[in-house]
């Protein structure tokens, strides 16, 4: 066993079969499995099935940062915002989408910066996926973590899953949007009477073959059904200024969505499942 191998951390990964997700040999491990996540999401608890941790990651190794995830560059979408990897930032305390002034808006109609990641190779079809995030304290930033189906997997069916889309003040927005062959899109919005750019808070989601179920701080507020997303997705976590999340002030130098960790679970039964189906 190598160096990197024997330093196991909250970060490390676990193989899981037919679903193309990245790995750090642990999937033999199970009871190291449940070591590295003692506590079972509640959403899980009350679900059938043996559910392992797939991917965690605190966000506080730049060298592992680098081998999981992609700072991306991106100038497109509704939004007023660059996002750019000099906005992506590691530390102690977890990582940070830094929002700024942009510097250089030659066009004039994208003048802030923000950041964007996404995971360089780990992809998961179903599960639970929660993070712990605190968004910026700057009216006008849409601050998320998603899900995308990608090009060599998604076939005829493109989709996106919001886990959330967080507002200031108070704006909870989850979305299980299908993109081709046609669009549709199930979405609901939930205000809950907390300033959410005061502490952490977790967004959660539970994928399955049937149906979508989202979670704020545990609590379930929508459930659809899922007629749509049944390839593997990356995770994102991005934000930007854009009109859509409200009016801004003009001014969000020093503002950052904050990041502090995230979970993902798979159901080993679901994976055993679509194996068998493919074999």
């Amino acid at each position: 066993m190598n160096e990197g191998r024997a330093q196991l951390s909250r970060r490390s990964f676990l193989t899981l079969a037919g679903f193309g997700v990245a790995s750090a040999g642990l999937l033999a491990r199970p009871a190291l499995a449940r070591a590295l996540c003692p506590t079972l999401p509640s959403a899980l608890q009350r679900a059938s099935g043996d559910w392992q941790l797939s991917f965690t990651d605190d966000f506080t190794d730049n060298a592992g940062f680098d081998q999981r995830w992609i700072k991306v560059t991106d100038s497109g979408g509704e939004t007023k915002s660059v996002r750019r990897p000099e906005n992506v930032t590691i530390s102690g305390a977890g990582l940070s989408l830094n929002l700024g002034r942009n510097r250089d808006n030659r066009g004039g109609n994208r003048p802030f910066v923000g950041g964007y990641v996404r995971t360089k190779d780990f992809r998961q079809r179903y599960g639970y996926f929660e993070c712990e995030m605190k968004i910026a304290n700057e009216a006008g930033v849409n601050n998320a973590f998603w899900l995308t189906s990608v090009p060599d997997s998604e076939g005829d069916k493109r989709f996106e899953l919001d886990v959330v889309e967080a507002k200031f003040p108070n704006l909870v927005h989850v979305t299980a949007r299908q993109w081709l062959p046609v669009k549709k899109v199930l979405s609901k919005s939930y205000r809950p009477r907390l300033k959410l750019a005061n502490e952490f808070h977790r967004y959660g989601m539970l994928w399955s073959e049937d149906s979508f179920k989202f979670y704020f701080d545990e609590k379930k507020i929508f459930e659809a059904v899922n007629d749509f997303a049944h390839t593997p997705a990356q995770l994102l976590f991005s934000n930007a200024v854009a009109s859509f999340a409200g009016k801004d002030d003009g001014d969000v130098d020093g503002a950052a969505t904050s990041i502090r960790n995230i979970r993902v679970f798979q159901n080993t039964e679901w994976q055993e499942l679509q194996v068998r189906r493919c074999s």
